[in-house]
């Protein structure tokens, strides 16, 4: 009887340590969640943030050209593009914009009347660009002016923010 007295002591104490370690696991499981959800937090504001000054900042520059300099312009932008949608930009630089800007003289600046966060992470987030724009064509001298809105997808590559798409709505 003594043995097994001895026996349950020790099954006890295996027990209880069992339980005490799965109270560690369990607190620093929370602990780490706890911490993660602070830093995906602060990710998600500080991308709102920095999202919002990118798109007004680099948008004008994206879409603005001057048929003189065209080429030199969006060639500049270009680092500006996550890999995919550069190759997608450059080929419609390329092809499309360039030419058409010299044929007709086009003038086109841009202005970013407002910027509104649609989405934010850590590493992506999209946003609601407003712009107002002026065309300048050489043959009718007549400004044309329209307003639009993009919605612009980011995506931090790097620890640095590039433009993934460009979509008018």
């Amino acid at each position: 009887m003594a043995g097994r007295q001895s026996m349950n002591r020790g099954w006890s104490g295996l027990v209880a340590l069992v339980v005490l370690l799965g109270v560690f696991v369990g607190l620093g499981a929370t602990a780490g969640k706890l911490y993660w959800n602070r830093v995906e937090a602060r990710g998600e504001q500080l991308a709102r943030t920095e999202l919002v000054e990118l798109a007004k900042a680099e948008i004008p520059k994206v879409l603005g050209y001057e048929y003189k300099t065209v080429e030199g312009s969006l060639t500049e932008t270009f680092p500006m593009f996550t890999g995919d949608y550069r190759r997608e930009f450059e080929a419609r630089a390329i092809n499309d914009i360039i030419p058409q800007a010299r044929e007709r003289q086009l003038v086109n600046q841009v202005d970013v009347t407002g910027v509104g966060v649609q989405d934010a992470k850590r590493t992506a987030g999209s946003v609601l660009v407003f712009i107002s724009r002026t065309i300048t064509s050489g043959k009718s001298k007549e400004p044309l002016h329209e307003g639009s809105r993009l919605r612009v997808d980011f995506r931090k590559v790097d620890s640095k923010w590039l433009i993934s798409n460009i979509v008018p709505i």
